[in-house]
Parts: C-alpha cells; structure tokens; sequence
C-alpha cells in the first residue's frame, strides 16, 4: 500500500518538478498552481508537519533507544536534557557552517546504511517460508491505521525537490532521481521486512525493536549491539540532514515575505540562516520533548498526506493551464489517472484514523493557515507602514 501510494506521488512530483522546476518542492507547485496563498499555508504545514514533526518523532526514537542503554536518560528528566543537548549541539554545528552539516550527513548517511544491508544480504539464508504465510486477511481498518504509522518511513520523496531551481534539465533529471530513490527505498524497506518477518515469524509484531532482534537473531549477542548501534546513528543522521536543510524552508519563505523578514536573517560571520535554524531546533526539541514516538510520527504523516495531496491536485491545475516553464515537461501515464489515484488513496488514508487523530490532523492544518494569515499580516502591515513613510 505505501510503496503503491509512494510511487504515485512520486510521479506526481515528478511531472510537477518538470513543469515548475523552482526552489521549493510542493510550495513552488501550489504557488504555481493555486496562488501565493494556498501555497503559503502549504509551506507552513510543510515546515511543521513534514520537518519539525518527523524531526521531534526521531529524536523521541532517539531518546528511547538510547534510553534502554542508559536507563537514566528514560526517566522524563534525563530525556529532556538529553534532548536539548542533543538539539543545541546539532543547531551550533549547523550554524556555524553548512558543510560541517553537510559532511556529517553525507558520513552518517553511509555508517547507518551498510549494516542494514549486511542484514538484509546475511538474513536472505535464514528465513523460514512458512513465516511468511498470512494465517488470515487483516481488517481493512488495520492495513489502513498500519500504513499510515508505515508511512512515516516513506517519506520525503519531496527533499530534494527544494533545489529544484538549481537543476540543470529538471524534465528530464527530477523524474530520474525520484524513481531511483523510490526504488531503492522500497528495496531497501522490502528486504528489511521480508528478513524480519521471515526471522522472527510470530515474535515480530511483539518485538519492541524489530531489527534489533532480527540482528540479534542472525549474528548473535554482537547483532543485538551492531544494530542497536545502527538504529541510534539512524537517527543521529536524520536529525543532523534534518536541521541541515529544514530550516532553510522558513528562510525561503521569509526570504519571499511569506514570512517575518528577520526569520531570513544570515550570520556575519558564518553567512548561515542563524535564526531560522536556532528557531527550528527549539520548536523540534518542545515538540520532542511533549509527545510519544507514535504521536509524532501520525501527526507528521497526516500533516504531510494533506501536502502530498495539494500537489497531486496541482498536477491537474499545472496541465489545465498549461504550465511548463523548462521547455517540454515529463507527463505521468494515464492521463488523470495517477493524480486521481493518488489523492483518493490518500483520503482514504487520512478517513482511517481515530477521532482524537483526525481532529489532531484538523488542529494542524487550522494552526498551520492561521500561523500563516497572523504572519501574513504582520509583514503586510509593516510594508504598508513601510510604504506610507
């Protein structure tokens, strides 16, 4: 279900990059496609849901892993503080420059994928078939409230569309680099659950963490340590990419007077958007610090699903009126199709959460447009004070 989903918007994204190939991602598509306001209430859900969200959903992940190694750190103090020192040493290195940031991403990013490929190649020889088999087929209600926790893992096919304005043919090189980083995910993802569940068979919908347990299964007590260790630089990863490039959303917008022009302020120094990073991690580590891992991770997904489904929606928009502003734009097959499946996939998604989260999902986007009106004011007042001087 989530591949499914995942590859329709990623070819969603795709003929959207082609046809508007400007810094952004999903807000240049809506701005594009619907006008600066939508738009502008997309990049503010975007920012909150998809980027301090997710962020504060892994850094709560990070906590409690850490937190069974160092039982300390579990406690609700020892949490927080772990929290904020984690969040203030990350913020200082991403000010002080973005290729520190850069380079610790590029080495987390490799540290934390080769041994979950190691366990995905070692643990192929140890499944047992018969762990695979359905005994029955799950209740629609619980594919739909599992794909949306499963979904968290999926996203972020837009990443890299915010420099879309800097790509040399974007109809050509966008659609590229999503289908190979779609395909490679989902490889990745499939292998990993194939291993686990074919591994660990009944244990694993009880396992506290799965691929720690996989690991311990394959390689033995030195599996338990070298995955536990993957699972803490995962996360480390993430977080240090996510302050790296996250806050430079609240820097564009602010940039374009979307938002407060001071949020745009850059370091004398170190030429870095100081308070934009500074004002992202405090608002990830409040977030991190007040709710639970699976929190987060449904707030997050079903922020960004009502992002995903403003730019499926902007396709269709983007081709009635004919807009390709990087000559001859890559179309996905199936005319309406793919945008329609898209969206309807994604309403049905968001239609299987409980009361408490669709009304936390509701919250969000209402905070999100509001958040995004006040500010809106704000910089038009002082323009028109500006203006009257």
């Amino acid at each position: 279900m989530c591949i499914a989903l995942v590859g329709l918007i990623g070819l969603c994204f795709a003929e959207a990059g082609s046809r508007v190939p400007s810094s952004g991602g999903p807000y240049a598509y809506a701005r594009a496609a619907f006008g600066p306001t939508l738009a502008g209430v997309t990049g503010m859900l975007l920012l909150i849901a998809n980027s301090v969200a997710s962020g504060a959903a892994l850094a709560r992940f990070l906590a409690d892993t850490v937190g069974t190694i160092w039982p300390d750190i579990a406690s609700p103090g020892g949490r927080t503080a772990f929290l904020a020192a984690i969040y203030l040493t990350f913020a200082t290195i991403n000010i002080r420059s973005a290729r520190y940031g850069a380079g610790l991403t590029t080495v987390m990013a490799f540290v934390k994928l080769a041994p979950l490929i190691l366990l995905v190649v070692a643990g192929l020889a140890l499944i047992k078939p018969a762990n695979l088999l359905w005994p029955a087929m799950p209740p629609i209600t619980a594919i739909g409230s599992g794909a949306m926790l499963l979904f968290f893992a999926f996203m972020g096919v837009e990443t890299g569309l915010g420099t879309g304005g800097e790509t040399i043919n974007p109809a050509r090189t966008i659609p590229r680099a999503i289908l190979l980083a779609l395909t490679l995910v989902a490889a990745l993802y499939i292998g990993l659950q194939t291993v686990a569940q074919g591994v660990l068979g009944a244990a694993l919908p009880t396992a506290t963490a799965p691929l720690v347990e996989t690991g311990t299964a394959i390689f033995g007590a030195w599996g338990t340590r070298l995955l536990l260790i993957t699972t803490i630089l995962s996360a480390t990863g993430f977080l240090v990419a996510d302050l790296l490039g996250s806050p430079r959303t609240a820097f564009a917008l602010a940039e374009r007077g979307q938002l407060p022009r001071w949020i745009a302020w850059v370091h004398p120094r170190y030429h870095t958007p100081a308070i934009a990073i500074g004002g992202y991690a405090v608002l990830s580590f409040a977030m991190a610090a007040s709710g639970s891992f699976r929190q987060l991770a449904i707030m997050s997904s079903s922020g960004t699903l009502i992002v995903y489904l403003i730019s499926c929606l902007a396709v269709l928009r983007l081709r009635k009126r004919g807009i390709a502003l990087a000559g001859k734009p890559f179309r996905a097959p199936g005319g309406v199709l793919v945008p329609i499946a898209a969206a309807a996939i994604i309403v049905w998604l968001l239609s299987t959460l409980t009361w408490p989260e669709l009304a936390t999902t509701a919250g969000l986007a209402i905070v999100s447009g509001l958040t995004y009106g006040l500010l809106q004011r704000r910089v038009a007042g002082k323009r028109d004070r500006q203006a009257g001087q």
